[in-house]
């Protein structure tokens, strides 16, 4: 993703309308005293794509996004992923009660032709956005946006607390849970082999010659159920015939 222009108008200390060109741009700085919007202008590149910015940690929170005196706000980004270009661009506004929400937010594609086509509107831009640069909203603030405070804090920490930050920044933590997943479900495993080797243990004496014995029992007594079964019409036949001794007696 590289951004091309950045238009803010009424967004945090840009009450006026400010356009921020980046086009033709491999390196640049932004520098000025402290209150003059340098951080505001990387807000309003992340709050055009996602509707949020990291250092306000919440979110749902967009009331200092519109300036204090401002009823209305917007911010566009023009921004390109490969040959492609793309607008995002949100709109605040202040309702009567000072509550301030986000409208029309919306994520355009360039044409051909010089005009734009809008693939996707409200709560469908950020996953739109999301699908286009192959980033969630943490990744993009972790691997593109250095938050400013955790740089701060990384150059003047241990070497602990800088590793710990660069887990919590590049998103390691999750392939330290994917370990401790493996170790569990490997430990699990063993504990079902360590079982199935007791059940196997209790048949140790199920040798061939063993087995042999048992089918020969088997045949045996299946041949003893066959020939109880022949005799069994004749006993039944001579019992008829001792009772019926019995009734001439």
């Amino acid at each position: 993703m590289r951004p091309v222009t950045l238009e803010l108008d009424g967004f945090g200390s840009f009450r006026e309308r400010c356009t921020v060109d980046f086009t033709d741009a491999e390196f640049f700085a932004l520098v000025g005293p402290t209150g003059a919007g340098k951080s505001t202008v990387v807000d309003a590149i992340v709050f055009a794509l996602y509707g949020s910015v990291p250092r306000w940690d919440n979110r749902r929170a967009v009331e200092w996004a519109l300036a204090p005196t401002a009823g209305r706000g917007v911010v566009s980004l023009v921004f390109d992923v490969g040959p492609q270009r793309w607008t995002a661009t949100r709109e605040l506004r202040r309702s009567a009660q000072g509550k301030v929400s986000v409208k029309n937010a919306r994520l355009e594609r360039a044409l051909p032709s010089g005009s734009t086509e809008v693939v996707a509107a409200d709560s469908e831009v950020n996953a739109a956005v999301e699908k286009l640069l192959g980033l969630s909203y943490d990744h993009f603030v972790r691997c593109v946006i250095l938050p400013q405070g955790d740089f701060a804090r990384f150059l003047h920490s241990s070497p602990k607390e800088r590793q710990d930050t660069l887990v919590d920044l590049l998103g390691i933590r999750v392939y330290r849970e994917v370990a401790e997943r493996a170790r569990a479900e490997a430990a699990a495993q063993r504990q079902r082999a360590d079982f199935a080797a007791q059940r196997l243990a209790g048949y140790a004496d199920a040798t061939p010659a063993a087995t042999a014995a048992a089918e020969a029992r088997i045949a045996a007594v299946a041949a003893l159920e066959r020939s109880v079964a022949e005799r069994v019409p004749a006993l039944v036949e001579g019992t008829r015939a001792v009772a019926d001794a019995d009734a001439e007696v």
